[in-house]
Protein backbone atom coordinates (compact mmCIF):
# COMPACT_ATOMS: atom_id res chain seq x y z
CA UNK A 1 0.00 0.00 0.00
CA UNK A 2 1.00 3.41 -0.82
CA UNK A 3 1.18 5.82 2.23
CA UNK A 4 -0.94 9.14 2.06
CA UNK A 5 -0.18 10.50 5.54
CA UNK A 6 0.86 8.67 8.45
CA UNK A 7 -2.34 5.84 8.92
CA UNK A 8 -3.95 7.11 5.65
CA UNK A 9 -3.05 4.43 2.47
CA UNK A 10 -3.91 4.15 -0.93
CA UNK A 11 -5.45 0.14 -1.38
CA UNK A 12 -6.70 0.49 -4.56
CA UNK A 13 -4.50 3.41 -6.80
CA UNK A 14 -5.65 4.80 -10.53
CA UNK A 15 -5.45 2.48 -13.40
CA UNK A 16 -6.08 3.90 -16.60
CA UNK A 17 -6.29 0.70 -17.76
CA UNK A 18 -8.61 -0.70 -15.40
CA UNK A 19 -12.31 0.25 -14.82
CA UNK A 20 -12.71 0.65 -11.21
CA UNK A 21 -12.81 3.12 -8.22
CA UNK A 22 -9.63 3.84 -5.99
CA UNK A 23 -10.34 2.65 -2.50
CA UNK A 24 -8.68 4.01 0.42
CA UNK A 25 -7.87 2.82 3.65
CA UNK A 26 -7.60 4.80 7.46
CA UNK A 27 -5.85 2.98 10.55
CA UNK A 28 -8.12 4.71 13.31
CA UNK A 29 -5.65 2.86 15.75
CA UNK A 30 -8.35 2.41 18.06
CA UNK A 31 -11.28 -0.10 18.46
CA UNK A 32 -12.66 1.20 15.58
CA UNK A 33 -9.91 -0.68 13.68
CA UNK A 34 -9.57 0.10 9.98
CA UNK A 35 -12.05 2.13 7.53
CA UNK A 36 -12.28 2.07 4.14
CA UNK A 37 -13.44 4.55 1.36
CA UNK A 38 -15.45 2.91 -1.13
CA UNK A 39 -14.79 -0.44 -2.19
CA UNK A 40 -15.01 -1.01 -5.93
CA UNK A 41 -16.29 -4.25 -8.04
CA UNK A 42 -13.03 -5.78 -7.55
CA UNK A 43 -11.78 -7.49 -4.03
CA UNK A 44 -8.40 -8.96 -4.79
CA UNK A 45 -6.68 -5.28 -4.30
CA UNK A 46 -8.41 -5.12 -0.73
CA UNK A 47 -6.85 -8.39 0.09
CA UNK A 48 -3.30 -7.13 -0.36
CA UNK A 49 -3.49 -5.27 2.87
CA UNK A 50 -2.41 -8.15 4.37
CA UNK A 51 0.29 -8.62 2.98
CA UNK A 52 0.81 -5.23 4.76
CA UNK A 53 0.28 -6.69 7.68
CA UNK A 54 -3.27 -5.58 8.35
CA UNK A 55 -6.20 -8.15 8.65
CA UNK A 56 -9.27 -7.97 6.79
CA UNK A 57 -11.78 -8.64 9.58
CA UNK A 58 -10.54 -5.49 11.14
CA UNK A 59 -12.19 -3.25 8.03
CA UNK A 60 -15.10 -2.17 10.62
CA UNK A 61 -16.65 0.44 8.68
CA UNK A 62 -16.75 1.52 4.97
CA UNK A 63 -17.73 5.02 3.87
CA UNK A 64 -19.18 5.18 0.21
CA UNK A 65 -18.69 8.42 -1.54
CA UNK A 66 -21.86 7.54 -4.37
CA UNK A 67 -24.28 4.90 -5.29
CA UNK A 68 -22.44 3.68 -8.43
CA UNK A 69 -21.94 0.39 -8.72
CA UNK A 70 -17.82 0.76 -9.23
CA UNK A 71 -17.61 2.51 -5.90
CA UNK A 72 -19.59 -0.21 -3.90
CA UNK A 73 -19.98 -3.26 -6.06
CA UNK A 74 -17.80 -5.55 -3.65
CA UNK A 75 -19.30 -4.08 -0.20
CA UNK A 76 -20.91 -7.82 0.35
CA UNK A 77 -17.53 -9.76 -0.02
CA UNK A 78 -16.21 -7.68 3.05
CA UNK A 79 -18.95 -9.26 4.96
CA UNK A 80 -17.44 -12.55 4.90
CA UNK A 81 -14.90 -11.31 6.95
CA UNK A 82 -16.38 -9.29 9.21
CA UNK A 83 -20.37 -9.84 9.44
CA UNK A 84 -20.74 -6.33 12.01
CA UNK A 85 -18.63 -4.54 9.34
CA UNK A 86 -20.89 -1.20 9.21
CA UNK A 87 -21.98 0.83 6.06
CA UNK A 88 -22.11 4.43 5.49
CA UNK A 89 -23.67 6.25 2.28
CA UNK A 90 -26.48 9.47 1.66
CA UNK A 91 -30.06 8.52 1.81
CA UNK A 92 -30.12 9.56 -1.49
CA UNK A 93 -28.05 7.21 -2.68
CA UNK A 94 -28.79 4.22 -0.36
CA UNK A 95 -31.56 2.70 -2.03
CA UNK A 96 -29.53 1.56 -5.07
CA UNK A 97 -26.56 0.11 -2.47
CA UNK A 98 -29.91 -1.80 -0.63
CA UNK A 99 -31.10 -3.51 -3.44
CA UNK A 100 -30.74 -5.09 -6.28
CA UNK A 101 -30.85 -3.85 -9.36
CA UNK A 102 -34.20 -3.87 -11.17
CA UNK A 103 -32.73 -2.72 -14.81
CA UNK A 104 -29.93 -3.81 -16.75
CA UNK A 105 -26.85 -1.62 -15.87
CA UNK A 106 -26.35 1.21 -17.93
CA UNK A 107 -22.59 0.54 -18.47
CA UNK A 108 -21.79 -2.81 -20.04
CA UNK A 109 -18.99 -2.86 -18.18
CA UNK A 110 -21.41 -4.19 -15.36
CA UNK A 111 -23.46 -6.18 -17.09
CA UNK A 112 -22.36 -9.38 -15.95
CA UNK A 113 -21.22 -8.26 -12.43
CA UNK A 114 -23.27 -10.19 -9.62
CA UNK A 115 -24.14 -7.73 -7.02
CA UNK A 116 -25.27 -8.56 -3.07
CA UNK A 117 -26.79 -5.77 -1.30
CA UNK A 118 -25.78 -4.87 1.85
CA UNK A 119 -27.68 -2.92 4.30
CA UNK A 120 -26.93 0.77 5.01
CA UNK A 121 -26.29 0.99 8.30
CA UNK A 122 -25.91 4.99 9.04
CA UNK A 123 -27.61 7.15 6.42
CA UNK A 124 -25.94 10.62 5.87
CA UNK A 125 -29.51 13.16 6.11
CA UNK A 126 -27.22 16.45 6.87
CA UNK A 127 -24.60 18.67 4.72
CA UNK A 128 -21.47 18.55 7.50
CA UNK A 129 -22.80 15.30 9.62
CA UNK A 130 -19.68 14.51 11.66
CA UNK A 131 -18.99 10.73 11.94
CA UNK A 132 -16.26 10.01 14.88
CA UNK A 133 -14.27 6.73 14.74
CA UNK A 134 -11.33 6.38 17.60
CA UNK A 135 -9.80 10.15 17.54
CA UNK A 136 -10.79 11.25 14.29
CA UNK A 137 -13.75 13.11 12.56
CA UNK A 138 -14.73 12.95 9.62
CA UNK A 139 -16.81 15.69 8.04
CA UNK A 140 -19.71 14.51 5.35
CA UNK A 141 -20.04 16.92 2.81
CA UNK A 142 -22.92 16.62 0.52
CA UNK A 143 -22.01 17.33 -2.86
CA UNK A 144 -25.36 16.37 -5.54
CA UNK A 145 -24.56 16.92 -9.16
CA UNK A 146 -22.72 13.66 -9.86
CA UNK A 147 -25.40 11.68 -8.19
CA UNK A 148 -28.02 12.85 -5.63
CA UNK A 149 -26.45 11.89 -2.87
CA UNK A 150 -22.77 12.64 -3.50
CA UNK A 151 -20.44 12.67 -0.38
CA UNK A 152 -17.37 13.92 0.26
CA UNK A 153 -15.27 13.15 3.49
CA UNK A 154 -13.31 15.43 4.86
CA UNK A 155 -10.88 14.34 7.81
CA UNK A 156 -7.92 16.47 9.36
CA UNK A 157 -5.26 14.56 9.97
CA UNK A 158 -1.28 14.86 10.31
CA UNK A 159 -1.50 18.88 9.99
CA UNK A 160 -3.57 18.06 6.50
CA UNK A 161 -6.84 18.31 5.24
CA UNK A 162 -7.53 15.66 3.39
CA UNK A 163 -10.80 15.14 0.86
CA UNK A 164 -11.65 11.61 -0.21
CA UNK A 165 -13.94 12.99 -3.08
CA UNK A 166 -15.78 9.86 -4.76
CA UNK A 167 -15.80 11.36 -8.32
CA UNK A 168 -15.59 15.05 -9.23
CA UNK A 169 -13.78 14.23 -12.69
CA UNK A 170 -17.67 11.73 -13.42
CA UNK A 171 -20.08 13.74 -16.05
CA UNK A 172 -22.64 15.74 -14.01
CA UNK A 173 -24.45 17.65 -17.05
CA UNK A 174 -28.20 17.51 -16.62
CA UNK A 175 -29.18 13.95 -17.73
CA UNK A 176 -29.65 10.92 -15.93
CA UNK A 177 -28.00 11.08 -12.68
CA UNK A 178 -26.71 14.15 -13.25
CA UNK A 179 -27.71 17.95 -12.27
CA UNK A 180 -24.94 20.53 -13.34
CA UNK A 181 -26.18 23.42 -11.33
CA UNK A 182 -26.14 21.53 -8.30
CA UNK A 183 -22.61 20.12 -9.07
CA UNK A 184 -21.85 23.72 -9.80
CA UNK A 185 -22.61 24.41 -5.86
CA UNK A 186 -20.95 21.70 -4.90
CA UNK A 187 -17.46 22.67 -6.35
CA UNK A 188 -18.20 26.01 -4.99
CA UNK A 189 -18.45 24.50 -1.65
CA UNK A 190 -15.22 22.14 -1.89
CA UNK A 191 -13.09 25.23 -2.99
CA UNK A 192 -13.95 26.97 -0.04
CA UNK A 193 -12.14 24.44 2.50
CA UNK A 194 -8.84 25.11 0.51
CA UNK A 195 -8.01 21.33 0.53
CA UNK A 196 -4.53 19.99 1.41
CA UNK A 197 -4.70 16.42 -0.35
CA UNK A 198 -7.65 15.50 -2.68
CA UNK A 199 -7.91 11.43 -2.59
CA UNK A 200 -10.44 10.89 -5.48
CA UNK A 201 -11.93 7.93 -6.87
CA UNK A 202 -11.08 8.18 -10.79
CA UNK A 203 -8.01 9.88 -10.70
CA UNK A 204 -4.05 10.34 -9.14
CA UNK A 205 -4.07 11.77 -5.50
CA UNK A 206 -3.29 15.59 -5.94
CA UNK A 207 -1.58 17.59 -3.29
CA UNK A 208 -1.15 21.02 -2.41
CA UNK A 209 -3.71 23.13 -2.23
CA UNK A 210 -3.54 25.29 -5.65
CA UNK A 211 -3.42 21.68 -7.46
CA UNK A 212 -6.66 20.75 -5.50
CA UNK A 213 -8.19 24.25 -6.42
CA UNK A 214 -7.17 23.83 -10.20
CA UNK A 215 -8.30 20.36 -10.52
CA UNK A 216 -11.76 20.59 -8.89
CA UNK A 217 -12.06 24.10 -10.91
CA UNK A 218 -10.99 22.16 -13.86
CA UNK A 219 -13.63 19.61 -14.27
CA UNK A 220 -15.94 22.25 -12.62
CA UNK A 221 -15.46 24.33 -16.56
CA UNK A 222 -15.37 20.74 -18.36
CA UNK A 223 -18.93 20.02 -17.33
CA UNK A 224 -20.35 23.12 -17.96
CA UNK A 225 -18.77 23.10 -21.53
CA UNK A 226 -20.03 19.30 -22.05
CA UNK A 227 -23.57 20.39 -20.49
CA UNK A 228 -23.49 22.78 -23.66
CA UNK A 229 -22.15 20.61 -26.02
CA UNK A 230 -24.54 17.17 -25.52
CA UNK A 231 -27.63 19.58 -24.45
CA UNK A 232 -27.89 22.86 -26.02
CA UNK A 233 -25.57 23.41 -29.32
CA UNK A 234 -23.27 20.45 -30.45
CA UNK A 235 -22.60 22.24 -33.23
CA UNK A 236 -20.75 25.68 -31.17
CA UNK A 237 -16.80 25.04 -32.41
CA UNK A 238 -16.26 27.66 -29.99
CA UNK A 239 -17.32 25.70 -27.21
CA UNK A 240 -16.54 21.97 -28.48
CA UNK A 241 -12.53 23.51 -28.97
CA UNK A 242 -12.18 25.00 -25.33
CA UNK A 243 -13.47 21.18 -23.78
CA UNK A 244 -11.54 19.76 -25.85
CA UNK A 245 -8.34 21.33 -25.11
CA UNK A 246 -9.77 21.74 -21.24
CA UNK A 247 -9.78 17.90 -21.53
CA UNK A 248 -6.38 17.48 -22.87
CA UNK A 249 -5.15 19.43 -19.91
CA UNK A 250 -7.07 17.59 -17.42
CA UNK A 251 -5.72 14.27 -19.15
CA UNK A 252 -8.62 12.41 -20.24
CA UNK A 253 -6.94 11.63 -23.43
CA UNK A 254 -9.35 8.90 -24.83
CA UNK A 255 -11.99 11.91 -24.85
CA UNK A 256 -9.37 14.43 -26.39
CA UNK A 257 -9.35 11.77 -29.14
CA UNK A 258 -13.27 11.09 -29.74
CA UNK A 259 -13.79 15.23 -29.12
CA UNK A 260 -11.19 15.89 -31.88
CA UNK A 261 -12.65 13.33 -34.35
CA UNK A 262 -16.19 14.51 -33.65
CA UNK A 263 -14.81 18.86 -34.17
CA UNK A 264 -12.98 17.24 -37.48
CA UNK A 265 -15.80 15.89 -38.74
CA UNK A 266 -17.70 19.14 -38.01
CA UNK A 267 -15.09 21.11 -39.04
CA UNK A 268 -12.73 19.38 -41.40
CA UNK A 269 -10.37 22.00 -41.92
CA UNK A 270 -9.53 22.76 -37.94
CA UNK A 271 -5.66 22.53 -37.69
CA UNK A 272 -5.58 22.98 -34.29
CA UNK A 273 -8.06 19.76 -33.52
CA UNK A 274 -5.73 17.99 -36.10
CA UNK A 275 -2.33 18.95 -34.06
CA UNK A 276 -4.29 18.36 -30.45
CA UNK A 277 -5.71 15.12 -31.94
CA UNK A 278 -1.49 14.01 -32.86
CA UNK A 279 -0.73 14.78 -29.30
CA UNK A 280 -3.36 12.91 -27.46
CA UNK A 281 -2.78 9.87 -29.82
CA UNK A 282 1.03 9.26 -28.83
CA UNK A 283 -0.01 9.19 -25.01
CA UNK A 284 -1.88 5.33 -26.76
CA UNK A 285 -5.32 6.05 -25.37
CA UNK A 286 -8.46 3.46 -26.18
CA UNK A 287 -10.77 4.84 -29.02
CA UNK A 288 -13.90 5.61 -28.06
CA UNK A 289 -17.27 6.86 -29.53
CA UNK A 290 -18.58 8.82 -26.57
CA UNK A 291 -19.45 12.20 -27.62
CA UNK A 292 -21.42 11.23 -30.38
CA UNK A 293 -23.29 8.83 -28.90
CA UNK A 294 -24.36 11.04 -26.27
CA UNK A 295 -25.21 13.78 -28.38
CA UNK A 296 -27.28 11.24 -30.48
CA UNK A 297 -28.77 10.03 -27.21
CA UNK A 298 -29.91 13.33 -25.89
CA UNK A 299 -29.94 16.60 -27.66
CA UNK A 300 -33.28 17.26 -28.51
CA UNK A 301 -33.00 20.63 -31.02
Amino acid sequence: MKTVVKDVYVVKPYDPNVFDCCVYLIDTKSDDGLILIDAGINFEPIQEIEKDGLKLEDIKHCLITHGHLDHFGVCFKLKEYNKDIQFYAHELDAERIENKPTEPPPNQIFADFKYEPVKITKKIRKDNEILKFGQLEFRCIHIPGHTPGSVAYFLEIGGKKILFAGDIPGIAINIGDGDLEQYIRSMEKLLALHIDIMCEGHEDITQSAERVSKFIKGYLNFNKDLNSVVLENPHDIKTLSRLTLQTYELGWYSLVVDLCNYLLEIDPRNSDASELLEKAKKQNPPKTEYIKSLIEENFKG
